[in-house]
């Protein structure tokens, strides 16, 4: 070594030090790898081509999945019924209006409560007969 330069803290070897003009990372840094998530938004964002009835439209991934989930519901899947609920009370928080809440109900209404009440009053009369008046402790 030579007597002009002394190595030790801080000052590593001549030999150890990188070279002027060439990279310490020649092979440069790692590709970061996909996240799901961008994948997932790039994937529903992509468009398909739909039929509906005769007509081909095209539509994105996610319009189609929501299409397919309404069609679901409607045709009775429980399941998809549940989950389209779940979604329209997520993103549809809004009430519905008390307006609705506070009509009187109509005579349609009225007969499937009566006879509601009168199966359950039927069912708990007891079986010697009597009515509902009685009290029988």
């Amino acid at each position: 070594m030579s007597d002009d330069y002394d190595v030790g803290y801080g000052r590593p070897p001549k030999h150890g030090q990188f070279q002027k003009g060439r990279s310490g990372n020649p092979s440069g840094r790692r590709a970061e790898q996909e996240r799901f998530a961008s994948v997932l938004r790039e994937e529903l964002a992509s468009e398909i081509v739909m039929k509906i009835g005769d007509q081909k439209i095209k539509a994105s991934v996610m319009r189609g999945l929501t299409k397919m989930m309404i069609n679901m519901a409607l045709s009775g899947d429980k399941k998809a019924i549940t989950e389209l609920m779940r979604q329209i009370n997520r993103y549809f928080p809004e009430r519905m209006s008390t307006e609705d809440a506070t009509l009187p109900p109509s005579e349609e209404d009225m007969k499937l409560l009566e006879d509601y009440v009168r199966r359950r009053l039927a069912e708990s009369l007891p079986a010697a007969g009597g009515s509902p008046d009685d009290d029988e402790f």
